[in-house]
């Protein structure tokens, strides 16, 4: 791949392909980026987000802001139902949104103006050109004569096209249409809970509450549930005390063949949703009935929070990988949630993309292998599922199937090491 301008189209206009459009326009390559979402302007301020190791080597080496777009968290604060600290963990991290990430990921990209960046760098001189191209549903995909043709419906000025690429990013996400094409027998099993999601200004939240969470990743452990709470840019991406959000994720056990699983899914309108029902579209009397039970088993500070969060939204939680990462000789490639999605206790999604697209870089330069790059993501995706696996059972379900999960994630680790020695030999 080293040594031309190619053309490459991304499809999927989040996360992760923003970062891999980013690192592939500045190697000089015209990237095109097909992005099914109608507009630009995106709201996500309730989805938090930790910055891992490689999604801050990203920012340090690609974003020409220069500007703090995270808090930093000393560690995790365990309370009790009186709201007392039973323990601390330190474990430094750094808290961010994904709407903080997305708008300076745009504005590096294709120098999109926005409340958070309202003044988006200039291009550099050995840029390729950088298109972000939006209502582009795609509906097929085929190798043909050593390149990729993508067919696409055009859901704002009608219509269907084609496009032809030296190279096709896969990165749309947890619901990937490229992975469907390629992989259709994959499956999402359902893991047995949801994720209830919210937040609160936080100067809408009272001073006793504030003292309890500290700025700190709070964690108030149920019986086979949690919640936890850590802060995050506010409105437009402000960092300030005060203006800032108070974002809670609230895993709660719900068995898919409940009445109270459809209940849950099922929005303002009748539709029924299979993985995530978003802000604005959960009933009263569902949202209701939750902030009732939060009264009788949640410590203070997070029935505050559940009370004052008015936009909730939910998903289901569930897991899979890809067999492959790479397919048609190496010129269609998955990354991000679409190569591996992960149940979110572990907070690593945005590091996946990050480190995917990070290695890709080696291979685009000539220093790496594509077929070495294959093996370190799926290698990395595959632990990491099964660590979050693991995570999930240990809180929700304990007993025999967390033993399983240790055992298993233990094994896979054991596996890679060996073949890591076999591969030195």
């Amino acid at each position: 791949m080293e040594g031309k301008s190619m053309n490459i189209v991304i499809v999927g206009g989040s996360l992760a392909g923003l970062m891999h459009g980013i690192m592939l326009k500045r190697q000089g390559h015209n990237v095109h980026i097909l992005e099914q979402t109608r507009e630009s302007v995106r709201s996500g301020e309730a989805a938090g987000i930790r910055a891992g190791k490689e999604v801050k080597q990203f920012f340090q080496k690609y974003d020409l802001l220069r500007q703090p777009y995270s808090f930093d968290c000393p560690g995790l604060k365990f309370i009790d139902k009186e709201s007392r600290q039973k323990r601390f963990i330190k474990y430094p991290m750094c808290m961010t949104s994904w709407t903080a990430l997305y708008y300076r990921l745009r504005a590096n990209f294709d120098g999109f103006s926005s409340e958070h960046c309202p003044n988006p760098p200039t291009s550099i001189e050995k840029d390729g050109k950088a298109v972000y191209d939006l209502g582009k549903r795609v509906t097929m995909v085929a190798y043909r004569n050593a390149s990729v043709v993508l067919s696409f419906d055009d859901d704002i000025n009608g219509g269907s096209e084609s496009v032809c690429a030296d190279l096709v990013i896969a990165a749309d996400g947890a619901n990937s249409v490229l992975r469907k094409f390629l992989v259709p027998k994959l499956q999402r099993p359902y893991a047995g809970y949801v994720a209830w999601r919210g937040s609160v200004v936080e100067k809408d939240v009272s001073e006793e509450s504030k003292k309890v969470f500290e700025n700190k990743f709070a964690v108030f452990k149920m019986p086979r549930n949690y919640i936890l709470m850590y802060t995050i840019p506010g409105k437009a991406g402000s960092l300030e005390p005060g203006a800032r959000l108070l974002n809670f994720v609230w895993y709660y056990n719900c068995p898919e063949t409940s009445q109270e699983y459809a209940d849950i899914m099922t929005d303002s309108d009748g539709h029924r949703h299979r993985n995530t029902l978003p802000p604005g579209k959960i009933r009263a009397e569902v949202w209701d009935k939750q902030k009732a039970y939060a009264q009788t088993v949640l410590a203070p500070p997070f029935v505050e929070l559940i009370e004052k969060t008015t936009q909730p939204f939910i998903s289901s939680v569930s897991d899979a990988i890809a067999p492959s990462a790479s397919f048609f000789d190496g010129k269609l490639l998955l990354v991000g949630d679409a190569l591996a999605l992960y149940r979110p206790h572990v907070a690593l999604s945005a590091n996946q993309a990050a480190m995917n697209c990070l290695l890709l870089e080696k291979v685009m330069k000539g220093e790496m292998k594509l077929a070495e790059w294959e093996r370190q993501v799926l290698e990395y995706g595959t632990a990491t599922r099964l660590l979050s696996i693991l995570a999930g059972d240990f809180s929700q379900f304990g007993g025999l199937k967390f033993a399983r999960s240790v055992v298993r994630y233990c094994l896979t680790l054991v596996w890679q090491q060996l073949g890591r020695l076999w591969r030195r030999i």
